[in-house]
């Protein structure tokens, strides 16, 4: 009769204590899915001029990004609306949509959707901008170390030079405009030379180039 009762209350006392093993283990559990979030969470894209000052950066949201300037002003806010894009002032006034086709191409649309201002479409290898009469604004045309872009006449006007982890947009005599040590794809940081277009809308159209298909919400 002792050894039954011994062996009942090991047998009580052993569930007891996994159980309060389990129940130790539970809260780290429960924080693993946080920590994984925080860590796949995207870096704002930092501009710098030539003197390593702030320009302006764009700030990732859930559904879109911020465009601040180097005193951290705001300057235009971007919402995913489906595969476009809508880019609004800081008084969240519309500036105009960045709408994505089946061809490939970025239509930069005004604010009420009903005039597109400017085509970004594929030309080749590279890219061709037009405005809103179709005539041709600019070209870019990629190259080993990055991308030249050129105006209607041929011109060269800026490149993007993708070097030792870092990118910069140029002028035609090799001066740096802007750089940046984020992950920016050659043709994306083209758009900053696009200076026919508003900042706020050549971000956008960065940001459109830059962003994976699965981030964009419906």
């Amino acid at each position: 009769m002792m050894r039954r009762v011994l062996l009942v209350s090991l047998l009580v006392l052993t569930g007891c204590s996994r159980q309060e093993g389990a129940d130790s283990r539970a809260p780290q559990t429960q924080q693993q899915p946080a920590a994984s979030a925080e860590a796949a969470a995207p870096d704002k894209l930092k501009f710098k001029d030539a003197d390593d000052r702030e320009r302006f950066s764009l700030k990732p949201k859930d559904d879109g990004a911020k465009l601040v300037d180097g005193e951290d002003r705001e300057l235009a806010r971007y919402k995913w609306k489906g595969t476009s894009l809508k880019v609004s002032g800081p008084d969240d006034a519309v500036l105009g949509y960045i709408v994505g086709s089946a061809g490939g191409a970025l239509t930069v649309r005004d604010a009420a959707q009903q005039q597109i201002l400017f085509t970004l479409a594929r030309q080749g290898p590279g890219w061709r901008l037009n405005d809103v009469k179709g005539a041709l604004l600019y070209t870019v045309s990629p190259e080993d170390e990055g991308a030249t872009i050129q105006d209607a006449s041929g011109t060269e006007v800026a490149r993007v030079k993708v070097r030792e982890g870092k990118v910069s947009l140029r002028d035609a005599t090799g001066r740096t405009l802007l750089a940046t040590k984020s992950l920016v794809s050659a043709e994306a940081a083209a758009c900053l030379a696009f200076e026919r277009m508003e900042l706020p809308l050549r971000m956008a159209l960065l940001f459109h180039l830059q962003s994976p298909q699965e981030a964009r919400r419906p």
